[in-house]
């Protein structure tokens, strides 16, 4: 019988993560719940992905598992009713606590009260149930940005899961927008180093001594991203934003595995390297936006994040999830999309990708006052006719980008070309192809 058809009969799922000898779930099997048992967090995400709306139940009494993996799956499968199973010296453990606080709807300490913790699990699947009467679609997807049945977005699930495993550098190519960060994240938490941390670096903000400063520290309380990331991952967003002295310091860490601060002081780290950039490998390299020596160093594994606007059908998927997930945080009536507003997203090009989707998708909710998205919502050019080509549409995108960044330069070509991060001579001619070249100035007569 398939895993539909069990869920379809049973009166509700549960999943319980660790834990060995558990008697309570016979009594909930012998009721009419379908039970799973997980002792692998990837396979737990997995289930989790696939199940949807559920009760989850995290066993901690055994510490079978790093309390920050098991609150990395539990905060990114809020489709899920969490409790926790604790010992009663446990709750002296400040983590502890704040894991229940966090994350969970209630814990109970063993030995477990099977008949309260039976309770309180039929109260939770019916609370679940009118949730999603509520909001019908929660919990159908996964980390917004990789879903998707477009064979772009099979094709990158399928690199993560086979990157995740080789501890090496990454080279995460996309356009602007695309998600590179969260592909980036997505191997981390695949990974062997899923434990350790994750660390965000803009390649434009390295300073000399490569420090990262945590938002709620003072400038002083600065880390070295190197420390920081030890036995982790360090992601370093657009790597040509590095000038020449950073690139050769970074390839002097991968080299030694060490690095000595503007200070003097010696850090030496066990980290894997995840690099993303907007340009294509071939043009980093041969516009000299990379140093040689370093490009070939890093460029060991490489994937692309595929542009919104290649995702096809999938785009509505990511805008009816993005509707749920924003409705639910703005508390928004809004539940669904019009036929002509879905027509409208499907046919517009995406130059902003995922971002500029979220953009929209949150604007038109904080819009409407019904539960439909209408076309008026989105501030997205709309189809003169059926027959309007994307060519045209695109071109007219790309003319209204050319303008706002002009208009941010105070129409200077050089910084504008910097900004969209093309030379000089690829702006004029997009200048040229717009008809929007400035008038060439006179020198004014004394």
């Amino acid at each position: 019988m398939s895993t539909e058809l069990k869920r379809a009969s049973a009166l509700g799922t549960l999943i319980v993560l660790g834990g060995n000898n558990i008697p309570w779930i016979t009594s909930l099997e012998q009721a009419g719940w379908l039970c799973y048992r997980c002792y692998d967090l990837r396979t737990a995400e997995s289930l989790l992905l696939e199940v949807g709306p559920c009760i989850g139940v995290v066993d901690l009494t055994q510490d079978e598992f790093s309390l920050n993996g098991i609150a990395g799956v539990v905060n990114r499968n809020k489709q899920a009713r969490w409790l926790a199973l604790v010992r009663e010296e446990q709750l002296n453990t400040e983590s502890i606590c704040q894991f229940i606080v966090s994350f969970c709807i209630d814990y109970f300490t063993s030995p477990v009260p099977e008949s309260q913790l039976l309770k309180t699990i039929g109260h939770q699947l019916g609370m679940l149930q009118l949730e999603r009467k509520v909001w019908p679609e929660l919990g159908q997807f996964g980390q917004h940005g990789l879903q998707g049945n477009a064979a772009a977005m099979k094709k990158l699930r399928h690199q993560v899961k086979r990157m995740a495993v080789a501890d090496m550098p990454v080279f995460v190519q996309g356009e602007i927008g695309t998600g590179k960060e969260l592909v980036a994240q997505a191997i981390h938490q695949a990974s062997t180093r899923a434990k350790a941390a994750f660390v965000g670096v803009s390649c434009e903000a390295v300073n000399a001594s490569w420090q990262i400063t945590d938002d709620d520290s003072q400038p002083e309380q600065s880390r070295c991203c190197f420390s920081a990331a030890d036995q982790g991952v360090l992601y370093l967003d657009e790597i040509s934003g590095l000038n020449d002295e950073r690139q050769q310091e970074l390839l002097c860490f991968l080299q030694d595995g060490s690095f000595t601060t503007a200070g003097g002081r010696l850090i030496q780290s066990d980290i894997r390297l995840i690099v993303s950039t907007r340009y294509p490998l071939e043009e980093l390299l041969a516009d000299g936006k990379i140093r040689e020596d370093l490009y070939y160093r890093l460029n060991v594994l490489s994937l692309t994040v595929p542009a919104l606007r290649e995702r096809g059908e999938d785009i509505l998927l990511l805008a009816e999830y993005l509707l749920l997930k924003f409705s639910r945080q703005y508390n928004s009536v809004a539940k669904s999309i019009s036929e002509e507003a879905q027509k409208l997203l499907l046919n517009y090009p995406w130059p902003g990708n995922v971002r500029e989707l979220i953009s929209q998708i949150k604007r038109a909710i904080l819009l409407t006052e019904s539960k439909t998205i209408e076309v008026e919502h989105l501030d997205l050019p709309r189809l003169v006719d059926d027959k309007q080509s994307l060519k045209k549409i695109r071109e007219e995108s790309e003319r209204s980008a050319l303008l706002t960044v002009l208009e941010n330069n105070k129409g200077q070509i050089s910084a504008a070309a910097r900004e969209l991060g093309v030379s000089r001579a690829t702006m004029y001619r997009l200048l040229n192809k717009h008809d929007l070249v400035p008038p060439p100035r006179h020198l004014r007569q004394s």
